[in-house]
């Protein structure tokens, strides 16, 4: 049955786009209404923390609860933050202060609601009898088909409704990512016994997934790297980017189309990816994608160059990027056990965030008091450093190791276990 499937990766697109329309629209906002790159900074290290505290609480929550209801109510919870932004801001009665209380709200939605959707992708793959390598390609083609088009249609949309305004579609994007899970998906995973909850309970269960990453090498390898680059990823896209467009191309037109070009880029590598992807050495692809995806891009930004050459290096080091995370998801599912999906998943997403409310503080301060070009360039550099590490510490050889006969077999799709639809 391939219906919840489907559904899975109509809702990701969906929600994809809106929240692309966020990305854009609420530094813009925060620019144009205070002309702070530094405050601008602080909105998105406030949207990030409250995403790594629901990452922490949410693994287990999943766990807990059917990820279902935990999609359905991440996604409802999020229409309404977002819808308030703009409702608030028509009254004049959103300061910097309501503005980071409603952030930080938004961001205590989304890692829930993300760790749902991956939770629940094995068994949809399951039924649609979809190898799961496969599937996350898909997954993860949907997020980015829907970030190519809310990247594609911010830009002008910012600039024909305003950035607020633009709020009102992406709050719009979650409600139907609710009522799409609502609907179609009616799938069980497999869980431990529910306890009843306590704060012990629930820490021990952190502690849980902790365990499996430390027992897990190359997991606690991938969440320490992918640590540091969401760290500078976080200067990125709440400050350099959003500057970028201001200061460079003084349009959130092209800015827009230059987050569509990404979004199109990235795209294209997972397509690549999920076509080819079983042919192709693990371990060389991951670390020459990884290569490529950061420091020729903030390098390329610091020139100022043309926007031929701007747009194609973007596309490009967007191609290298979107290699990445199916490579990460698929280790993921074949060697977490699906009971200890949540929890784990919680773990990692903790993890890779725990340093972006930091990068976009840096790079607000540092785009205010150095510049936008000396932020670029020191990204850059720091990111240089970041991607060699799979060419020196032999623990990422491990991506290239055979999965075990019992992982192979519950990858594969062949049989549905304990999915119930």
């Amino acid at each position: 049955m391939k219906i919840p499937l489907l559904a899975l990766l109509a809702g990701t697109t969906i929600s994809g786009v809106g929240t692309a329309m966020t990305v854009l629209s609420i530094p813009w906002y925060v620019l144009h209404t205070t002309g702070s790159a530094a405050q601008m900074g602080l909105v998105g290290a406030a949207e990030v923390a409250g995403l790594i505290v629901s990452s922490a609480l949410g693994g287990p929550l999943v766990d807990r609860i059917q990820p279902r209801l935990v999609s359905i109510g991440s996604d409802a919870l999020a229409a309404i933050m977002v819808g308030l932004v703009p409702l608030l801001a028509a009254v004049n009665a959103l300061p910097l202060e309501a503005l980071i209380a409603l952030v930080v709200v938004q961001g205590l939605t989304r890692s829930p609601g993300g760790t749902a959707v991956d939770a629940l992708l094995p068994s949809t793959a399951k039924l649609a009898r979809t190898p799961i390598s496969r599937a996350s390609s898909l997954l993860e083609g949907a997020g980015r088909t829907g970030r190519l088009l809310g990247g594609a249609s911010a830009g002008l949309l910012i600039a024909f409704l305003g950035p607020a305004e633009v709020l009102y579609v992406d709050a719009a994007t979650y409600l139907a990512s609710a009522l799409l899970t609502t609907a179609f998906i009616h799938v069980d995973i497999a869980q431990a016994k529910p306890q009843p909850w306590s704060p012990k309970g629930h820490l021990a269960e952190l502690k849980d997934g902790i365990r499996y990453l430390k027992a897990e090498r190359l997991l606690a390898a991938v969440v320490l790297m992918v640590m540091a680059t969401n760290t500078l990823d976080g200067a990125y896209g709440s400050v350099l980017l959003p500057s970028f467009g201001n200061e460079v191309l003084h349009s959130s037109v092209l800015l827009g189309l230059m987050v569509g070009t990404s979004s199109a880029g990235s795209l294209c590598g997972i397509v690549f990816y999920g076509t080819f992807g079983e042919r192709l050495p693990t371990w060389v692809t991951y670390s020459v994608a990884f290569l490529l995806t950061g420091a020729p891009r903030l390098i390329t930004m610091a020139m100022e160059p043309s926007l031929t050459v701007l747009f194609l290096v973007t596309a490009v080091t967007s191609f290298a990027s979107g290699m990445i995370n199916p490579i990460l998801l698929s280790q993921l599912f074949t060697r977490v056990p699906e009971s200890m999906r949540g929890r784990v998943f919680g773990v990692v997403a903790a993890g890779a965030q725990v340093g972006m409310p930091l990068g976009a503080l840096a790079g607000g301060a540092t785009v205010q008091f150095a510049g936008l070009t000396t932020a670029l360039l020191v990204t850059a550099g720091l990111y240089l450093t970041v991607t060699l590490c799979p060419f020196v510490f032999r623990v990422w050889r491990r991506l290239d190791e055979p999965l075990p006969v019992s992982v192979k077999g519950e990858s594969s799709g062949d049989h549905v276990g304990g999915a119930v639809a």
